[in-house]
């Protein structure tokens, strides 16, 4: 039989936590989320059926007018081959296209085979690629305390260093907000908004360092380190400021990698005894189609 795509309706919710409970060794993140997609006016949720039984789903929505987002293509490991992630994908590419998208954007791991090559085969290519990486920050910080010499920075100059910095040139220009990527130079300002913590070091009145970071929707105890920038040891202090702003919680972080040479935080984050999926090899592919 053939595989079909309809909406996601609310009765699918027990069906779709049964597969997400399969992925990443029960750690996916749809659970948390799935309940907002009901209902939603932003983009679309849908559901991969294979002789009246839910098989896969996932969603399209936007990071910026005209340029959609897809996420959470997920299928259950029983019947994978049959179609269900093609079915998905190029479903999910008609509808952005009928509703104005520009182009398409979204992230991948490595292991992923079966997805990149569905991607790809559909004209998706690959445009950044970024080391993942965590800690679970101890109940009582490196330091102990608050460094000093940390200044709050404002979205405006936030954009302004992000623009200038190396760690956008290793991205590509994709500012990284937890596994979405947002097309830095079409908004700067978007890019970097509702970051919840952008701190900085100045020196001679100049902004010389800047970290940035934000509390994933759906997280109650882990926050993304979005972004860092600057020489070593400012980066060392701003790690500890953060890390003294949220003890207790899991950061992780998306660090442009390409091939051996990296942004300036990844060995910083080394030194921090952060951990990586892949020993802190660029995993985690960026990928976009465009429609024009």
């Amino acid at each position: 039989m053939r595989v079909e795509v309809r909406p996601l309706i609310a009765e699918d919710r027990s069906r779709v936590l049964e597969i997400s409970s399969q992925i990443w060794e029960g750690d996916d993140w749809v659970p948390n989320a799935i309940d907002s997609w009901f209902g939603s006016e932003e983009g679309e949720a849908v559901a991969a059926v294979l002789d009246g039984r839910l098989i896969g789903f996932g969603r399209r929505t936007w990071i910026l007018p005209r340029h959609a987002w897809f996420e959470a293509l997920r299928s259950d490991p029983a019947a994978r081959g049959v179609g269900a992630g093609r079915a998905i994908t190029e479903h999910l590419i008609d509808g952005a296209r009928r509703d104005g998208a520009e182009a398409i954007h979204l992230s991948t791991y490595i292991d992923n085979e079966a997805s990149i090559h569905i991607i790809e085969s559909c004209g998706f290519e690959r445009v950044a690629t970024f080391a993942a990486v965590e800690k679970s920050v101890d109940a009582n910080p490196e330091n102990g305390d608050f460094e000093t010499g940390i200044v709050s920075v404002s979205q405006e100059e936030t954009a302004e260093f992000v623009d200038r910095s190396n760690f956008l040139d290793l991205a590509n220009r994709r500012f990284p907000r937890g596994w979405k990527f947002i097309p830095f130079d079409l908004d700067p300002l978007e890019a970097v908004a509702r970051l919840e913590t952008r701190i900085g070091i100045r020196r001679g009145g100049r902004l010389v360092a800047l970290m940035c970071l934000r509390q994933p929707v759906g997280e109650a105890d882990g926050t993304a380190l979005n972004f860092a920038d600057g020489e070593p040891d400012d980066l060392r202090r701003l790690l500890r400021h953060a890390h003294t702003l949220y003890p207790r919680w899991k950061i992780a972080a998306m660090v442009p990698k390409v091939g051996k040479e990296e942004a300036a935080l990844l060995p910083i984050l080394r030194e921090f005894e952060y951990t990586s999926w892949d020993d802190y090899a660029p995993a985690v592919f960026v990928y976009e189609l465009d429609l024009r």
